[in-house]
């Protein structure tokens, strides 16, 4: 431990005297460890860290499965909850769920009316994931059923929020949507960490009479001590397959999928996050290589001192051992650095990463991330410098302490180990570069998409009509008939609608909302699982020219398409594609439910789920004939719609003073949300290519001006023989060309192969892009030479009489 001491004392010291060489060490590795922290983070809350309940491992989500028609993950149907909890022996509990859409809840009563985000779960809920209420209890099961009493759990969040953390809050009234509803418990934040959801109703799914038809709950279930998921899946596949014998009109074609609770909320991100850890992965590699080939550097310059401590009696042992202190110190200062860099990030990202994922809105540095920064600085400063400290501590003491200080030729092994690692550097830059241009490429490629909306001058909002204020059709078809009256009547207000669903939503979850099978009068019957299917959606007479959705033929709603008239739609383009390729669908009828409904109009697709999602079939029914509660209005201005929002604000309150409104956005905000996951892995590959290319440049710049100095003898040798300055430009630069020459070569061909990992989340570019292949290579290139140039420039310039005396 005395050796130790002394050996980092002396290592401080001997740093401090090169705070040039200091400074440029610990960035290069702040550049490397700091990237790696912060997605690390990410990854160490979404991946890694388990779901805040006990036994996560046990917490499974299961499914619904329309193979044949491309779905793997469906909501099932009350009666099939109760089905499955009836016949199964795998779980110790199992519970429905349903996350309300995006429209939220309005709550009122205690302070100002608020809309928030909100679920419905079965009173198993809680118990399936293993957690209790921090205060007062869950739902009873008389709770959990059609006309229980009214009862209401809150979240954390707004219980400190609306309550002030007051247990008096246990048994208050809370009005959710017009209903009076007793608080009977708080659920404790790590619910809130999984479903971003402030108030939790129960499911009541009626025992004696549950909906088949209708498929809107996700079943959380535990699994019992020693079952394990194989088992259980295969049971659970013979309970649905006798289900779909049981009842073929709604179950054919239906099976099961089940998964871990952990990947319902790690699908959409995993294949993100595992990129970029791969790449932070090489942008370190690429950061080591440019420590050890400083300390390669200054080693060379400190071999005659190295000499002469050997001369003196110090083994190769402890020079290692000192060589070593000195690299775990820069190590550890860059992890410091990189530490603060990482944290900075992290409230970056916690900024832009979507709401829809909200265990990433609580990530931050803990003692997981301190003990991954810690053991990467450790393992690079040991790594990467034990090549250094073991090639010097084989210097040869006669040659070295005969020749001046620092200017020894024999560092051959050292020339070819440096310019290894230079390779290497190029090598991984190349790699980086390639995935950002490619994810790059895409990007551009979807932006250039055409989402069949109009996105500019477009301001939209979502509403939800308390059920106990409007509680029959006609007052839920009247408010919204009233409000695109009022709006379309405001100064700067061209047009204004309302649909079920915005276009280009996302969601955490991989199935599509408002999904409907259908049959087509006049050919015939099919079962349920050969039905086609098509996206439903509620929709004003003004809602197409609002979003600028084209008519291609016969009409669009009016204001005569209400209650009392016959049932029509609108249908897209796709579903004319693909179920009457060869018909003029005008005034054929399909069936959606009960009632037959007339197609009347035939308009332009338009993305529903996103811009790199494919269009899929819609139907579009006029909101006057089937009037809901939720929908989200869209208003198109004359000039800036976020100007507007106060004016639709004051409108909706003037009809229903009560009445909040959410998600106020522009249309371009909503396509902006859509394709944040892929700006964000675009920019942050960006960002490390950048990184990998500046610390390339500086490694082929630090070789060759380093190459420069150790030859400046020769160099001075050959201008005295008449070499002219390209010649000597030709020599220097070719050397560092060569090195830059092969780490491309083995860059692109490892890019070759490596890419096709990023295959899911490239759009109209293939994982091997030919324009991406050839530029990347020659920017990387042009670089070189640029970095070559200089210190070569300088070497045309060394004065031959200086030089031979140099040495």
């Amino acid at each position: 431990m005395q050796f130790f001491w002394q050996d980092l004392r002396y290592g401080f010291r001997s740093l401090l005297r090169n705070p040039g060489f200091c400074a440029v060490a610990v960035l290069a590795l702040a550049l490397g460890i700091g990237p790696n922290t912060a997605i690390f983070t990410m990854a160490n809350a979404v991946l890694l860290k388990p779901l805040p309940v006990p036994e996560p491992n046990r917490v499974i989500m299961i499914w619904g499965t329309l193979l044949k028609s491309g779905f793997d993950q469906m909501p099932v149907s009350g009666a099939d909850y109760l089905d499955w909890k009836r016949q199964s022996h795998s779980f110790s509990q199992m519970s429905a769920a349903f996350a309300i859409p995006e429209y939220g809840l309005n709550i009122s009563g205690i302070g100002d009316p608020e809309r928030v985000p909100a679920a419905q779960a079965s009173y198993e809920f809680l118990p399936a994931l293993g957690i209790q209420p921090i205060a007062g209890r869950n739902f009873l099961p008389s709770e959990d059923l059609p006309g229980g009493p009214p009862a209401v759990l809150i979240s954390n969040a707004l219980w400190q929020r609306r309550f002030h953390s007051d247990p008096a809050a246990i048994g208050r009234t809370l009005t959710v949507d017009g209903i009076p509803r007793t608080v009977v418990g708080v659920v404790p934040h790590q619910l809130g960490e999984m479903v971003a959801a402030d108030v939790w109703l129960p499911a009541a799914i009626n025992p004696s009479n549950p909906e088949r038809q209708n498929h809107h709950f996700g079943i959380v279930a535990r699994l019992k001590p020693g079952v394990t998921l194989a088992q259980a899946r295969a049971e659970m596949t013979v309970i649905a397959q006798r289900l779909e014998r049981e009842y073929p009109a709604t179950n054919t074609g239906w099976g099961i999928t089940m998964s871990p609770m952990a990947e319902m909320f790690t699908g959409r991100i995993r294949p993100v996050l595992l990129i970029l850890l791969g790449a932070v992965g090489l942008l370190l590699l690429i950061a080591c290589a440019n420590l050890a080939n400083l300390l390669l550097a200054r080693a060379a310059t400190r071999e005659k001192e190295i000499a002469i401590r050997g001369a003196l009696g110090a083994g190769r042992r402890r020079i290692v051992r000192q060589l070593l202190t000195e690299s775990l110190v820069l190590a550890l200062a860059g992890g410091a650095l990189g530490l603060l860099l990482a944290t900075y990030g992290v409230r970056l990202l916690r900024g832009i990463v979507p709401d829809m994922f909200p265990m990433m809105q609580h990530m931050g540095v803990d003692l997981r991330v301190l003990a991954f920064t810690l053991g990467i600085s450790l393992l690079t400063g040991l790594l990467f410098g034990l090549v250094p400290a073991w090639r010097s501590s084989r210097t040869d003491l006669n040659t070295t302490l005969k020749e001046a200080a620092g200017r020894s030729e024999s560092a051959g092994g050292s020339n070819r180990i440096r310019s290894f690692l230079l390779a290497s550097e190029v090598a991984l830059a190349v790699l980086l570069s390639v995935s950002a241009g490619l994810l790059l490429r895409s990007f551009v490629r979807v932006m250039a998409v055409d989402p069949g909306v109009r996105t500019a001058n477009i301001l939209t909002m979502n509403l939800t009509l308390p059920e106990v204020k409007y509680d029959t059709t006609v007052k839920r078809a009247n408010f919204y008939k009233n409000l695109m009256e009022r709006l379309e009547a405001l100064p700067g207000v061209r047009s204004a609608g309302a649909v079920m669903f915005l276009p280009l939503r996302v969601s955490i979850l991989s199935f599509r909302v408002g999904v409907n099978s259908f049959l087509i009068e006049g050919r015939p019957p099919v079962t349920q699982d050969k039905q086609p299917l098509a996206d439903y959606r509620m929709a004003t007479p003004g809602y197409f020219n609002t979003m600028g959705i084209a008519l291609r033929q016969g009409r669009l709603f009016d204001q005569h398409d209400d209650l009392d008239a016959k049932r029509v739609a609108v249908v897209n383009e796709a579903l004319v594609r693909k179920n009457f390729p060869h018909e003029n669908p005008l005034g054929r009828r399909i069936v959606m439910g009960d009632k037959p409904i007339e197609i009347v109009g035939v308009v332009a697709d338009a993305k529903l789920y996103g811009l790199d999602s494919p269009i899929e079939p819609a139907v579009y029914v006029p909101h006057m004939q089937r009037p809901i509660d939720s929908m989200g209005v869209v208003v198109r201005t004359e000039g800036d719609p976020a100007a507007m929002a106060g004016a639709v604000r004051r409108e909706i309150l003037k009809l229903d003073p009560e009445q909040p409104i959410s998600n106020v956005r522009t249309m371009e905000k909503v396509l902006s949300d859509s394709l944040m996951l892929r700006r964000v892995a675009m920019l942050m590959l960006l960002v490390f290519a950048s990184l990998a290319l500046t610390l390339a440049t500086v490694g082929i710049y630090g070789l060759t001006a380093y190459a420069v100095s150790r030859r400046t003898h020769e160099i001075g040798l050959r201008v005295a023989l008449g070499a002219n300055q390209a010649q000597i430009l030709r020599l220097v630069v070719g050397r560092g060309m060569i090195t830059s020459l092969i780490g491309a070569a083995i860059g692109v061909a490892a890019a070759f192969q490596l890419t096709r990992a990023l295959s899911g989340m490239l759009y109209g570019v293939t994982a091997r892009d030919p324009l991406v292949f050839a530029g990347v290579p020659l920017l990387l290139i042009a670089v070189s030479v640029i970095a070559s140039f200089v210190p070569a420039r300088r070497a045309t310039r060394i004065d031959p009489l200086v030089a031979l005396r140099y040495e």
